[in-house]
């Protein structure tokens, strides 16, 4: 009997915590709207974080896309200056797990040693939470179990956990799985591209930015202030036997003047989509009013001067404190 009680009160707690992220978020101000970016851990092993401004940013969220062989986040080069860094600029860091995870450690049989060894690395590294990046095959039927479990063991150690979520996969996240996130990253974004060569167009206009929003606050009734809206650094192009994806940095450097528009002409008859500094800042504006900040993939892509999109988006949010 005594270890039934302990087993049942164990599952109301994982329950209880849940709930009480849902119910307890805090209301988003202009003084706490989030700008969270991603930057790829191989970023960081090269030393190639340095020529980013983290002051920019309200968390860091470092991309590892799977674990080493312990289960911990595998331990990079230069990767604890980079959190001290953060740190000393207020920024909080978290570490995000992508598609790299094998679909077995997120079993029943596997999941509780899984999850210890992710809370064990995220103490060891003194990070503040865990992003949970896990898409397409890997949101199945341990999803919600995992998540419940991974949010309730990074909450007794007062940390965050976090997800990426796409609005063409919410058919597959449960309200319940949804409901044990700090906050939630729209990936706004790939609409279409080169994967689907008989739409070209722009892969994420600011009509998108729009309906997502609209559909997790008022189709999924998740409070605004947990969401953050997906900006893509980045680019597609459509054209037979040319690159069809740019570094938003790539495209500004190769044509003058693209940071002022959403579509440059490359080789004849290709166009480049992407998202230029007033459709980023534009964004950044409606999400201020419509969200609790704004998710960055990724930062490695930025442009290094005046042109780049991280500072357009800190001019808005400044601009409004």
């Amino acid at each position: 009997m005594k270890y039934v009680y302990t087993i049942c009160l164990l599952l109301l707690l994982a329950v209880f915590s849940c709930k009480t992220r849902k119910a307890g978020i805090q209301t988003s101000t202009k003084n706490n709207f989030r700008v969270v970016g991603y930057m790829l851990s191989g970023t960081i092993a090269k030393g190639q974080a340095s020529k980013f401004d983290l002051s920019q940013l309200t968390h860091l969220d470092i991309f590892f896309n799977g674990t080493g062989a312990n289960g911990k986040f595998k331990h990079v080069d230069h990767l604890d200056g980079v959190i001290d860094a953060a740190h000393k600029n207020n920024v909080k860091v978290i570490a995000t797990i992508g598609n790299g995870v094998g679909l077995s450690l997120l079993t029943k049989a596997n999941r509780a040693a899984f999850i210890d060894s992710l809370v064990k690395s995220a103490v060891e590294l003194q990070i503040d939470g865990i992003d949970v990046d896990l898409e397409g095959d890997h949101i199945d039927s341990n999803y919600e179990s995992f998540v419940g479990d991974l949010s309730a063991a990074l909450r007794s150690k007062g940390k965050l956990t976090t997800a990426a979520i796409a609005t063409w996969e919410s058919v597959q996240l449960t309200d319940k799985a949804l409901s044990c996130f700090d906050f939630l990253s729209v990936m706004t974004y790939d609409a279409t591209g080169p994967w689907n060569l008989k739409e070209p167009g722009p892969h994420s206009p600011f009509s998108m930015a729009v309906a997502d929003l609209d559909f997790w606050t008022n189709k999924r009734h998740i409070v605004k202030d947990k969401l953050n809206l997906g900006l893509p650094f980045y680019g597609y192009s459509f054209g037979p036997d040319t690159p069809r994806e740019f570094h938003y940095r790539q495209i500004v450097d190769k044509y003058p003047g693209a940071e002022l528009t959403d579509q440059v002409n490359g080789t004849p008859g290709n166009i480049v989509y992407y998202n230029g500094i007033a459709t980023i800042k534009k964004k950044t504006e409606f999400a201020m009013q419509n969200a609790g900040g704004v998710m960055i993939w990724e930062l490695s892509e930025d442009a290094a001067d005046d042109r780049s999109l991280l500072k357009a988006v800190n001019s808005v949010v400044k601009a409004a404190k």
